[in-house]
């Protein structure tokens, strides 16, 4: 089955046709296999690197109102997966991880990257949801997610969703060059300096949508 997920400021009628590629898939032995598309339709807002997972009903890659994990934290204030991929790794209800491997760039952006990242899934048993968070990258701590979406029923269906932008609520949003990461500069639609610096102001809110985005 073929899932877009794409992460937008407009809400445009249908996917891009180059977004859509031939797959074919298959049911082998309980395990179902998925191309996931991640489609960047923002014209001033690359996404980081970040993870998407399958499981079943029980697992929350995050939830509203609650404060982030740390894996949340890290993928919405640095732009790294490391950590959510390491805990969902194995745990109880996950029956796929996966971090995605490089941005995805921003309609007028400059470097080199494009803006749909394809990987594949897989789902096993119950697992019929899919989660996913990614770093707005031009923000403190924002992140666009998608929380428990429901994976199609039909192999041969496709399902477009459309991401929502949240505040995991751990970095104050003061929109500084030195509390933002560096890529923001190199890939973002305004250059910046790439010097290292990314300070912290600390908060302690909870997960919530993320104003003005």
């Amino acid at each position: 089955s073929t899932l877009a997920f794409a992460a937008c400021d407009t809400l445009p009628t249908d996917i891009p046709e180059e977004s859509v590629a031939e797959h074919r898939s298959a049911d082998n032995g309980g395990t179902r296999l998925y191309e996931v598309y991640i489609v960047n339709l923002t014209g001033g807002q690359p996404l980081s690197p970040g993870v998407v997972v399958t499981h079943n009903r029980r697992v929350r890659l995050f939830r509203v109102g609650r404060k982030a994990s740390e894996g949340i934290r890290l993928i919405a204030e640095n732009g790294d997966p490391t950590t959510a991929v390491n805990d969902l790794t194995d745990a109880k209800g996950v029956s796929n991880v996966s971090a995605t491997t490089m941005p995805a760039g921003c309609n007028g952006c400059p470097g080199p990257f494009e803006n749909i990242v394809r990987l594949p899934m897989t789902a096993e048993g119950n697992a019929r949801f899919l989660s996913m968070s990614l770093m707005l990258i031009c923000t403190n701590d924002g992140f666009a997610g998608l929380d428990r979406v429901r994976l199609p029923r039909r192999l041969e269906q496709p399902k477009v969703v459309y991401a929502r932008a949240y505040d995991a609520g751990t970095e104050a949003n003061d929109e500084k060059w030195d509390s933002i990461v560096d890529p923001c500069g190199g890939i973002g639609p305004v250059a910046g300096p790439q010097d290292g610096t990314n300070d912290r102001p600390a908060t302690e809110r909870r997960i919530r949508r993320h104003r003005g985005i």
